[in-house]
């Protein structure tokens, strides 16, 4: 496999799992909060609209801001090592 298609799927699977770890610790804060369990994804009897909603939006805002936080630190990072290769091969070619 290349390197970059590596790369791609480790920058994927790192912003997947922030994402699950987010929505875990949303969770738990929920029911604190609460004193309620979160809404699950089907609908409930004893849960209200209102409520789902609610859930819904500040379980999807969370979530999706920490696998972008992630995705965005690792490929600032890729770049940055890209770059250094670059001026590198760069600076070797000159000396040859």
């Amino acid at each position: 496999m290349s390197d970059k298609l590596i790369t791609t799927v480790g920058i994927g699977l790192a912003a997947a799992s922030a994402g699950m770890l987010a929505r875990k610790t949303l969770q738990k804060s929920w029911e604190k909060v609460t004193n309620e369990p979160a809404p699950k994804d089907k609908g409930s009897e004893n849960t209200d609209l209102q409520e789902a909603v609610t859930w819904a939006v500040v379980s999807g805002i969370g979530a999706g801001a920490a696998r972008m936080a992630v995705q965005y630190a690792l490929d600032k990072r890729n770049s940055k090592r890209s770059e250094e290769r670059r001026v590198g091969k760069e600076c070797r070619s000159r000396w040859s």
